[in-house]
């Protein structure tokens, strides 16, 4: 990667802020640290100062001139390499005994710099002056100590912020270039995509960072748009297909309607099955856009608290005649309250659905059973039939919008009950299930329909 595009990576960028935002708050530290630090050492070399013109101050008052300066000579004596000065003079300024010259340090604390005859080193002074009998004294130690350690300090941070800055850089490139890599199969996964290749799926590292969550989320979405193509393609397909006949029928009746309307004859009976295809296509439609509108999603906005026990036994009383009619039966239970949030229309258009599918494809002397049990958290919702039932290769596929088994293709309907009950209970998030009502034990075949929807109890208030 040329150095162009590495500082051109957002993730290199972040990680030079980082640095940059460590090594200023490294100096900062540093710096306080530093202040801290000389601000005690002063403290201290001012205490020593102070004690060494003290121990003096007796012998000033004593005022014996020859003892006063035998003592600050034996101290000058003994500070050689002048670590710490003296000047000791009377009332008219002559000088007694001193180890600096060309200086004269007003009362009090001053700082005296380096530039004094005599004196090699490049250390300033921190002297005091004060007056006691009849002489002056100014007692002064060097602030090497202090120096020392402020271009000690000045170095380690110098190398410290130069070393972290180096490191950065090093470890900013390596995650630059490993973010680059992955983005890179975010792009050519896009790039698949976009060229109508569905199955692309972003690679996972393993490492279960942030980005894999990231990509985790987008296998998902991908997986989900994946369904929605297929299921487009295929309602596309179903679309072709099944509506082609009712298509065909329409056309050829308002075809011999033309031919009868030209000679004179009644129409009235083609007119009549005309309007029945056309009714036949709209149902379908209506039925395709009303799933359409389901899965938007929209009509969670508006669910309740409700009961589903209440619901089933109203749509089954409904139906209870016309299941009579018939020649079917009907029984009920056990029903518990089923306590869920959902919307209270389309449950009972799904239960509608139900009962209404097996009444179309069940012959006279059928048994159909409603119930509703509530256990582990789960509110589940049963309707059974002992009806021919669906075979076990087809129950996946029934669920698919227009899908109808081909012994159910010459009785009236769209093939689009199934999807409407799949397409409402998704909505709801319960788990829709088919299977058969009835096993024969000695053959083992199932026959009967049994649909489970498995609801979850919503959490109870604190």
């Amino acid at each position: 990667m040329r150095p162009a595009d590495l500082f051109g990576r957002t993730s290199f960028r972040l990680a030079m802020t980082i640095t940059l935002f460590i090594v200023a708050a490294l100096l900062l530290a540093g710096g306080i640290g530093f202040g801290l630090m000389h601000a005690q050492l002063s403290s201290r070399q001012e205490a020593r100062v102070t004690e060494m013109f003290r121990s003096l101050e007796q012998a000033m008052l004593a005022g014996d001139q020859r003892d006063l300066v035998e003592v600050v000579t034996a101290r000058i004596a003994a500070s050689p390499d002048r670590a710490s000065v003296y000047l000791l003079s009377d009332q008219a300024g002559q000088v007694l005994a001193a180890n600096i010259a060309g200086i004269a340090p007003p009362l009090g604390w001053s700082t005296v710099p380096a530039d004094l005859p005599g004196i090699t080193t490049n250390y300033p002074y921190r002297v005091f002056t004060g007056t006691a009998g009849l002489y002056t004294l100014s007692v002064g130690l060097t602030d090497a100590d202090l120096d020392d350690l402020r271009e000690i300090m000045a170095a380690a941070l110098g190398w410290s912020a130069l070393v972290v800055l180096i490191a950065a850089l090093g470890v900013a490139a390596v995650l630059a270039t490993r973010m680059n890599r992955r983005l890179a199969g975010v792009d050519q996964m896009m790039s698949r995509v976009a060229d109508g290749d569905m199955t692309a799926r972003l690679a996972l590292s393993g490492r279960g960072d942030d980005l894999d969550r990231i990509a985790k989320t987008i296998n998902g979405a991908l997986a989900r748009l994946e369904d929605g193509v297929e299921a487009l393609r295929q309602v596309s397909t179903d679309i072709a297909h099944d509506l082609r006949t009712p298509l065909n029928h329409l056309r050829i009746r308002i075809e011999m309607a033309a031919a009868k309307a030209e000679s004179g004859q009644s129409v009235a009976d083609e007119l009549a099955e005309a309007i029945q295809a056309t009714d036949q296509i709209n149902d379908t439609f209506s039925a395709l856009l009303r799933i359409a509108q389901i899965e938007a999603g929209s009509r969670t906005a508006g669910f309740q608290p409700l009961a589903l026990g209440r619901i089933l036994a109203d749509v089954a009383e409904v139906y209870r005649e016309v299941i009579e009619d018939a020649g079917q039966a009907l029984t009920l239970g056990p029903f518990v309250a089923g306590q869920i949030s959902g919307d209270a229309e389309l449950l009972t258009q799904m239960f509608a659905n139900l009962i209404e599918n097996a009444i179309r494809h069940c012959p006279a002397g059928t048994a159909i059973h409603c119930a509703i049990v509530e256990t582990s958290g789960l509110v589940t919702v049963w309707v059974t039939d002992t009806g021919p039932g669906i075979p076990t290769a087809e129950q996946d596929k029934v669920l698919r919008r227009l899908y109808r088994l081909e012994k159910s293709r010459t009785s009236p309907g769209s093939g689009l009950g199934l999807s409407l009950v799949k397409v409402i209970a998704d909505l709801h998030h319960a788990t829709l299930t088919l299977g058969h009502a009835v096993t024969d034990p000695a053959s083992g075949q199932g026959t009967g329909l049994a649909v489970r929807i498995s609801f979850p109890v919503p959490p109870q208030p604190v």
